[in-house]
């Protein structure tokens, strides 16, 4: 799964770890998180549960994927095979597809001899969101499957943005706020046009004093801290003043780029994409883009930057668009 889409999905499955094992598997009971570390292949699988189906012990594999991947079925494959030698237990494997991209893996996988026999034939669940009812999701009142109703079938209206907001906010109940934040996300990515974006800009940011406890604004703060920003960001708040702000950060960010290698490039391109995410959610793919384009630390720096201090959406689009990339 391209960019951060991988880790918001395991974050929304880890929120409500039962809701996904009850919607995949009717009756199991989920007990705890596995490592998904395969040492003996030295990659890793998205997600790994135990679960307990019918008082008999089984693993859940989960995989998610927002782009096609001609391999997918195969890497099924393998990791469901790894983890059962593993763990010693059967392991029950999905992958879960966001958005209609190319080719599907198609269940079940096959690997044959020359004369066409089968020596492994093995079965996954694939989950095309595209195409599932909303109101099958719906239905099952599970609040921890209540962020990807946009990504349905029916789910590109407002209205069902609205029911995922109510279902969230119970009244009389605390909000669940890591649920809300990741429900802006998925939204974002599910409306395409700019009337409906700037709409949902704006119904997320009438609650936006819920969604600032929630994980993704700590784990942006802890992303500037990590790299030198959160002196620079004070600094420039402190002097009350856009020039202020950028030396400030500029100062904070200097030691840690003196150095700069590979490997902090794409640090820098994940605090980029820290910042755009939890700002303006609907210009991930562009903040992508851009950050990929780049590989000079300066380069990156500036896009932080300009999305730290964007005041609209509409500003922030032509700053990541403006950069000039003459030392690219």
């Amino acid at each position: 799964m391209a960019g951060s889409w991988d880790g918001k999905l395991k974050r929304l499955v880890n929120e409500a770890p039962q809701d996904f094992v009850s919607w995949l598997l009717g009756g199991a009971l989920f007990e705890r998180e596995l490592s998904p570390h395969l040492p003996h292949r030295n990659v890793d699988a998205d997600l790994l549960y135990q679960i307990r189906l019918d008082d008999e012990p089984f693993l859940l594999h989960l995989e998610f994927q927002r782009r096609s991947d001609p391999l997918m079925a195969r890497r099924l494959w393998e990791y469901n095979v790894l983890a059962t030698c593993k763990f010693d237990c059967p392991v029950y494997s999905f992958v879960l597809y966001l958005k209609k991209d190319g080719k599907i893996a198609e269940s079940p996988y096959r690997l044959s001899l020359h004369d066409g026999q089968h020596v492994h034939r093995f079965l996954f669940g694939v989950i095309k969101l595209w195409e599932l009812p909303t109101d099958a999701l719906t239905r099952l009142a599970l609040p921890g499957l209540l962020p990807l109703l946009p990504l349905t079938r029916e789910g590109k209206r407002r209205e069902v943005v609205e029911d995922v907001i109510r279902g969230l906010c119970p009244p009389g109940e605390q909000p669940q706020r890591e649920l809300l934040s990741l429900a802006y996300g998925l939204a974002a990515l599910a409306f395409e046009e700019t009337d409906d974006r700037d709409w949902l800009r704006r119904r997320f940011r009438m609650i936006e004093d819920i969604l600032e406890d929630s994980w993704a604004f700590q784990e942006l703060r802890e992303k500037a801290l990590e790299q030198g920003l959160e002196q620079g960001i004070q600094q420039g708040l402190e002097q009350g003043r856009l020039q202020g702000m950028q030396q400030g950060m500029l100062q904070g960010m200097q030691q840690g780029i003196q150095e700069a290698t590979k490997q902090e490039v794409e640090r820098l391109r994940q605090i980029l994409l820290a910042f755009v995410q939890a700002r303006f959610p609907a210009l991930v793919p562009l903040a992508e883009q851009q950050g990929k384009s780049f590989n000079h630390p300066e380069q990156l720096q500036a896009l932080i930057l300009n999305v730290s201090v964007a005041q609209s959406e509409l500003e922030a689009k032509e700053l990541l668009s403006t950069i000039d990339k003459s030392a690219s």
